[in-house]
C-alpha cells in the first residue's frame, strides 16, 4: 500500500500539471430539472387526453390552472436531493422520487381543501400523481443513458490510489458512466500506478492544486488489511477537499437502508436486513397479494391460451410441477407451463452422455443454452419467461413471493455456502436480481451473490424496481433460453 504524505495547509503547487476537468455537475442538475419538467407536464397532457378520450368536456384552463403545482412538486424534487442527478442509485432514486410526488400530491391537496378552490379535482390530481410517479423515472432514465457519455457528465473526483484493491473500483466509475463519478486524476506515489491507469496520475503534493482547479469530491479505497497508517492520513487531505468519500475494497456484506451514527468519537454504521423482520414482511405480501388481485383476469386468461397451446403441440399435461427448496428449508412444488418433452430426462442423459461440451455447460449452469428436450412453444415461452405464470398459485399460497431469491433444488444448496441460511429466511420469488442483470448468463457465483445482495437490501421500492426491469428483460428476452 502506497503510504500519503501530509500536505501543508498553505502551500501554492503550479496548476500546469493539474488535469482540467470538463464535469458541468450543475448541466446536470439544469438537464434533469428539465426533464422532470417535461415529465410533470406529460402527465398532465396525458391526463387531458384521457379525459377527451373518454367522453368528457375537459377546459382547457383548469389545466392551464395546474403550473403552481409544477413548482410545489419540483420543490419536493429539489428537497429529496434529486439534483443533479449524478452518484445514481437507482432503487434510492425511485423512492425519493415517489416520495416527493406523493408529498407535493399532498401539500397540493392541502391547498385545494383550504381555499375551496374547485379548480383543482382530487382526482385530476391524483391521476397526474400515478402517471407522473411512472414517466419520469422512464424519462430520467433515457436522459441519463444518453447524458452519461458526455464529457460534461458527472462529478469529477479526485481519487487516491492505496493499492491494487483500489483499481477494481476505478474501474467499475470508468465503465459505469451513469454511477455520475468521474475519476479526473489518481494520487499516487508508486511508479506502478502511472504504467496501468489510464486516468492521469500526480504527486500527492499537488492535491491542493487539484482542489484549487476545481474538484471537491475524494474518493479513497480502504484496503481489506492494513489500513491503520491510511486512516491516520486522512485527516491531512480532509483539510484540502470538502468531500470525502470512503470506500471498503471487500465484498463486504452491504445495505442501502444504513444510518451512520456516532458511538463516542468513533463512526458506527447500522445495517438493516428489513427483509428479517416482521413488519416488512408483511408489507411485502400485502403488495404481492394487491399486484395479483389486481392482475388476475389478465393471468387467468393468459395461462389457459398457452396451455391450450401446450396441448396441441405435445401430448401430456400443460403444467410442470418441480420440487423446490422454500422458506425455512421447506419443500414446495413449484408450477410452471410445460415447456419440454414427455420423455425430458431420457432425451437430457442421451445428449450429456454423448456431447461433453454440453455436459460442461449441463453442470457450470444446470441449463443447456440448445436444449433438446424443449418444445417448439416451450422455446417462445421461456424466451418470454411466460412459463413462470403459473407461479402466481404459489405466491397466493405463500410459498412464493413475486420478487425474492430464485427458488432452488436440493442440489444447489452447495453453491449457496453460508448464504444458504439467509436464503432460507426468506421466501423465493418469481422474478429477483438476477433474473433482471442477465438470467441465464449469469453464473452460480453471481446469482447466489445477487440473491444475498437483496435479502439484505430489501424494500418496496426495490420490488418495483425489479418488477418494472423485469418487464423490459422479458420483452428484449435476454439472457433466456
Amino acid at each position: 500500500m502506497a503510504s500519503m504524505s501530509a500536505v501543508p495547509a498553505k502551500v501554492s503547487f503550479p496548476l500546469i500539471d493539474v488535469p482540467k476537468s470538463t464535469c458541468r455537475p450543475i448541466l446536470c442538475s439544469m438537464v434533469f430539472f428539465c426533464c422532470d419538467i417535461v415529465g410533470l407536464v406529460l402527465a398532465i397532457t396525458a391526463v387531458f387526453w384521457v379525459e377527451h378520450a373518454s367522453g368528457g368536456s375537459p377546459d382547457v384552463h383548469r389545466y392551464l390552472a395546474l403550473w403552481p403545482a409544477l413548482g410545489v412538486v419540483l420543490a419536493m424534487f429539489c428537497a429529496t436531493n434529486l439534483y443533479p442527478g449524478v452518484i445514481y442509485n437507482a432503487v434510492a432514486e425511485l423512492r425519493r422520487l415517489c416520495l416527493a410526488l406523493f408529498f407535493g400530491l399532498l401539500v397540493i391537496a392541502a391547498l385545494v381543501i383550504v381555499t375551496r378552490n374547485a379548480v383543482y379535482p382530487r382526482s385530476l390530481l391524483v391521476a397526474t400523481w400515478l402517471i407522473a410517479t411512472i414517466l419520469i423515472p422512464v424519462l430520467r432514465t433515457v436522459v441519463r443513458g444518453v447524458a452519461c457519455h458526455s464529457s460534461w457528465w458527472g462529478i469529477p473526483i479526485a481519487f487516491f490510489y492505496t493499492g491494487e484493491e483500489s483499481c477494481d473500483i476505478l474501474l467499475e466509475l470508468q465503465t459505469h458512466p451513469e454511477i455520475g463519478l468521474r475519476p479526473v486524476v489518481v494520487f499516487s506515489e508508486s511508479p506502478a500506478a502511472r504504467s496501468h491507469l489510464s486516468v492521469p496520475v500526480v504527486d500527492l503534493r499537488l492535491a491542493a492544486a487539484v482542489r484549487a482547479s476545481g474538484v471537491e469530491l475524494a474518493m479513497i479505497v480502504l484496503p481489506s488489511a492494513g489500513s491503520t497508517k491510511l486512516l491516520q492520513n486522512l485527516e491531512s487531505f480532509d483539510s484540502v477537499f470538502p468531500r470525502l468519500m470512503i470506500v471498503h475494497s471487500s465484498a463486504a456484506p452491504c445495505s442501502v437502508s444504513v444510518d451512520a451514527r456516532e458511538l463516542r468519537g468513533r463512526l458506527a454504521v447500522d445495517l438493516k436486513r428489513n427483509l428479517l423482520l416482521p413488519l416488512p414482511r408483511l408489507t411485502k405480501r400485502a403488495i404481492d397479494l394487491l399486484i395479483i388481485f389486481a392482475t388476475i383476469p389478465v393471468i387467468a386468461l393468459t395461462v389457459a391460451f398457452l396451455a391450450a397451446l401446450i396441448k396441441i403441440e405435445s401430448p401430456g399435461p400443460a403444467f410442470f410441477g418441480h420440487r423446490r427448496i422454500g422458506f425455512g428449508h421447506t419443500s414446495f412444488r413449484i408450477w410452471k407451463l410445460r415447456t419440454m418433452r414427455l420423455n425430458a430426462d431420457e432425451l437430457l442423459q442421451n445428449t450429456l452422455a454423448g456431447d461433453e461440451k454440453m455436459r460442461q455447460e449441463w453442470l457450470l449452469h444446470r441449463k443447456l443454452r440448445h436444449d433438446p428436450r424443449v418444445t417448439r412453444v416451450g422455446r417462445l415461452l421461456r424466451k418470454t419467461s411466460l412459463d413462470e405464470l403459473p407461479q402466481i398459485w404459489n405466491v397466493l399460497r405463500g410459498e412464493m413471493s413475486l420478487v425474492g431469491p430464485r427458488p432452488i433444488v436440493e442440489e444447489e444448496i452447495a453453491n449457496y455456502g453460508q448464504s444458504f441460511a439467509l436464503y432460507c429466511r426468506v421466501t423465493p420469488g418469481v422474478t429477483g436480481l438476477w433474473q433482471i442483470s442477465g438470467r441465464n448468463d449469469v453464473c452460480c457465483r453471481d446469482r447466489v451473490r445477487l440473491d444475498s445482495y437483496y435479502v439484505r437490501n430489501w424494500s418496496p421500492w426495490l420490488d418495483l424496481y425489479i418488477l418494472a426491469r423485469t418487464a423490459k428483460v422479458v420483452i428484449t428476452g435476454v439472457g433466456a433460453y
